[in-house]
This record gives C-alpha cells, sequence and structure tokens, in this order.
C-alpha cells in the first residue's frame, strides 16, 4: 500500500516512508527539497509535500526499535490508519494498519 525507500543519512537508522493522500500507491520521493518539515525532537523528523491532492511525507528517526506515523479523524487511535517500519537485523520491514474498536 506504501513504498518504503532507504537513502543514506547521518543518522544510524533512518526510515524514509511515502504515503499518498488516503494511503494509496505513491512514487517514492527521495530528494531534499520538502515543501514544510517540523522536527519534533533531535530523533524524530516529519516532512511533508502537497501535489494537487497527494500528500508525501518523509519521517526520519534515529531509533533501535520502529517508528510510526498515524493519521486520524478524531485524534483518538480507533479507526486511525497508522504506517509502522522498523529494521531486523538488516531487513527493512513496513507495514499499513487501520485499528478497529
Amino acid at each position: 500500500m506504501g513504498r518504503l525507500c532507504r537513502r543514506r543519512m547521518p543518522l544510524p537508522t533512518v526510515l524514509t516512508v511515502a504515503l499518498a493522500a488516503l494511503v494509496s500507491v505513491s512514487p517514492c520521493v527521495t530528494g531534499a527539497h520538502w515543501d514544510h518539515a517540523i522536527f519534533l525532537d533531535d530523533d524524530y523528523r516529519l516532512l511533508w509535500s502537497i501535489t494537487g491532492q497527494d500528500i508525501t511525507f518523509e519521517v526520519q528517526a534515529r531509533t533501535h526499535g520502529y517508528i510510526g506515523l498515524g493519521f486520524s479523524k478524531d485524534g483518538t487511535i480507533y479507526g486511525a490508519d497508522m504506517v509502522i517500519g522498523w529494521v531486523d537485523q538488516g531487513q527493512v520491514h513496513f507495514q499499513v494498519r487501520n485499528l478497529e474498536r
């Protein structure tokens, strides 16, 4: 449902997640230009660009665990769409989930 892209970054473990609006398949964007960025802390960055009706996200995270990004209509976890990514023994894993009540 989405594509996971990897590229070399100064962070030890960086997963790049590209999504289109409504979790449809979108080409992966790995360029350095993003229209918007928020640095939530030194270890988690969210970058995004909007093209027409598509939104492409990149999550950069320094972690030894996993990263996640979620979308919710009302701020609760129920009914939210989530993207989860992690690296296990050098193998990249990526899942798109929806949590039902």
